[in-house]
């Protein structure tokens, strides 16, 4: 398993008690502990040769997990040599910068740095937080962790299911900010260097970077001109000649671009249930750049492998079936060194994140236009978001009220979403869905990702997030700089149409737009190609509605569940059986029934079921237990208060 757990303080329990990282994961863990820290560590070779890692004098200790691409001091940017792995490299730039070193880091990671000296243990996320770092107590030590559920599995810690944040995560498939539904234990802010005091064990946390949204007065051409720039030096810093690299190929062109930009070869992969539409478009792709293509097929087995895999993966960040990769580690491990994907580019780039109104034209179908919905009051975004508790949520949980009481305006005028801040109600609407990354709804995907092989998306590096944060809107959604960027990396790749819109990725904006919804209105009324399964679709995804309604699968799998949901006093099996009914008869239950079903195949969710079957003290297992975290988040740049 890739992850990173550690306890600081006095502890009453060994390493012995730690959670395993040998769980079908790296080929390499490490473990250390002293009188105050314990940390144990499990990560790909490729990454890091040992951990932790000593400065020169051996008074610090540095861990990471991920990847460090480079750092940036006073306008000037240093890639990490290939020479140096992450963790030294960080050990380094302690030495020359002391814990601020943090502020100039580029890449997806989070770390721990123990000077012994100081007796202050350091905890550090990224940018966005794209690692997340769990923590709670256990008596008088404070513990910390990549995997939730390891932590509500520790000796000493009390824990159960919050029912208003679990509700969130059952109707939003994410738990927001630095909640999570387990109370007592929450997630690290992004951007924050926490430090912990050995000596009296207080915390304090300090924030150094948030997304602030200032767009240019440039032409588009500014954007693609430093857009195409960026991303080929990003590529050129990462790939090496002696790395072999799979590459998460669609028929779209995120992925193409990461194809277009490389200079060597990459195999493609593609997932699909059978060769639609987007399956050979991919496989187009990789044929005009001259890569391998290899095509993993979706079966029943994959399915069940899925459910018994997954729901362990999950941070409370996705359904159990978008740790996609999982079902293929064999053949995708086998074949490579390094994995990379396209993920993020329509957030950052095509306007995803941008509120946009949407029409009905009949037989078309739904159109979103490319023009912003204004919003303008958190009022209004609470609106947007608001919806209704599953009906098997036997609570009396109204989601409307659980959003008002964690979204607000605070004193000094900034916002605060479920504990993390944003300058302004304009970066809570852009960038929220990023920042944390956890607010995304499918980290998942990403978490089964890392666990196969050292994982990375371009769209994540710093500069490209510099950079859309200075793009105005507009262009994200009246332009496509993806597009621009293929014809001018390859244009043999840009003449592939896409496998969505039909149009090639050389045409304009407006010859795209029209296309898409002229091609969506043909395939819609005259395709000919009969998919082999109903919920079989030409996209890379199924019909996930006309899956649960179709197939017995997800029918079967709450029935075996449920003793778990009859034993857990916040759910009723009536319910259950309501929302699949309703589903079945032509609702939309798809988010609440896969959420409820990633729920029911997590272990922790069985770990508090059997404490709640066993305790005779009358406590339900969705009840708080004792405070808030110790942890002190930070409310300004320079540190912080306690919440």
């Amino acid at each position: 398993m890739v992850g990173l757990f550690g306890a600081f303080g006095d502890r009453t329990v060994g390493l012995d008690a730690f959670p395993s990282m040998r769980r079908g994961g790296p080929e390499r863990t490490d473990s250390f502990a002293d009188d105050a820290v314990a940390v144990t560590t499990g990560f790909h070779p490729l990454l890091a040769d040992e951990q932790p890692v000593r400065t020169a004098t051996e008074d610090v200790l540095v861990w990471t997990l991920g990847d460090v691409h480079g750092f940036e001091r006073n306008g000037s940017y240093q890639p990490r040599p290939a020479a140096i792995d992450t963790p030294t490299f960080c050990a380094n730039l302690y030495e020359s910068y002391g814990i601020d070193f943090v502020d100039g880091l580029n890449g997806e990671f989070a770390g721990v740095v123990y000077d012994r000296e100081r007796r202050t243990v350091f905890l550090l996320t990224d940018r966005l937080g794209s690692y997340p770092l769990f923590h709670t107590e256990a008596g008088d030590a404070l513990l910390c962790s990549t995997d939730i559920q390891t932590l509500a599995g520790f000796p000493g810690v009390e824990t159960a299911f919050d029912r208003d944040y679990l509700a969130e995560f059952l109707a939003y498939k994410r738990s927001f900010g630095v909640t999570t539904p387990l109370s007592g234990i929450e997630r690290l802010p992004p951007a924050t260097v926490t430090a912990i005091d050995l000596d009296d064990a207080s915390t304090d946390s300090r924030r150094y970077w948030r997304p602030e949204y200032a767009p240019k007065d440039e032409p588009f051409e500014y954007f693609v001109e430093e857009f195409v720039e960026r991303f080929r030096r990003i590529l050129d810093e990462w790939v090496r000649d002696d790395r072999e690299y799979g590459l998460l190929l669609s028929g779209g062109s995120d992925s193409r671009l990461v194809m277009a930009a490389m200079d060597r070869p990459v195999v493609g992969f593609h997932m699909n249930d059978w060769r639609n539409r987007e399956a050979r478009v991919a496989e187009r792709i990789a044929a005009a750049a001259g890569n391998e293509f290899r095509f993993l097929h979706r079966d029943e087995e994959y399915r069940r492998r899925s459910l018994a895999e997954n729901p362990s993966l999950s941070n409370f960040d996705g359904w159990y079936k978008q740790g996609y990769p999982t079902g293929f580690a064999d053949e995708i491990t086998s074949s490579v060194d390094v994995l990379m994907s396209g993920l993020y580019a329509d957030t950052l780039f095509k306007g995803h994140a941008v509120p946009s109104p949407k029409v009905s034209l009949g037989p078309v179908g739904n159109v979103t236009l490319p023009l912003e919905t204004p919003i303008r009051t958190v009022d209004e975004f609470i609106d947007r978001l608001a919806t209704d508790a599953p009906p098997y949520l036997d609570a009396d949980v109204d989601l409307e009220a659980v959003l008002r009481k964690n979204i607000s305006v605070t004193s000094d005028g900034e916002i605060d979403h479920h504990g993390v801040r944003y300058r302004s109600i304009r970066e809570l609407v852009l960038c929220s869905d990023y920042y944390p990354l956890s607010n995304d709804t499918e980290l998942i995907y990403t978490n089964s990702l890392r666990q196969l092989r050292p994982y990375r998306t371009p769209f994540l590096d710093n500069r490209l997030i510099d950079l859309h944060l200075s793009m105005p809107v507009e262009y994200q959604l009246r332009r496509n700089i993806v597009h621009q960027a293929i014809e001018r990396l390859d244009s043999r790749l840009a003449a592939v149409p896409h496998s969505e819109s039909g149009v090639r990725a050389d045409r304009s904006f407006p010859v795209e737009y029209v296309g898409k919804h002229l091609n969506a209105f043909r395939w819609k009324h005259f395709e000919d190609e009969t998919p082999p399964e109903p919920w079989c679709t030409h996209g890379p995804w199924p019909n996930d509605a006309a899956f649960v309604r179709q197939d017995g699968f997800v029918r079967d799998a709450l029935a075996a569940n449920r003793e778990v949901v009859e034993i857990l006093p916040f759910l009723d099996w009536e319910g259950v059986r309501r929302s699949y009914r309703d589903h079945f008869d032509g609702a939309d239950n798809t988010v609440e029934l896969y959420t409820l079903l990633t729920l029911l195949e997590m272990p922790v969710t069985k770990l508090l079921g059997d404490a709640v079957e066993t305790d005779d003290s009358g406590a339900t297992g969705s009840e708080p237990v004792g405070d808030r975290p110790l942890i002190r988040l930070p409310t300004t740049d320079e540190g912080g208060e306690e919440r």
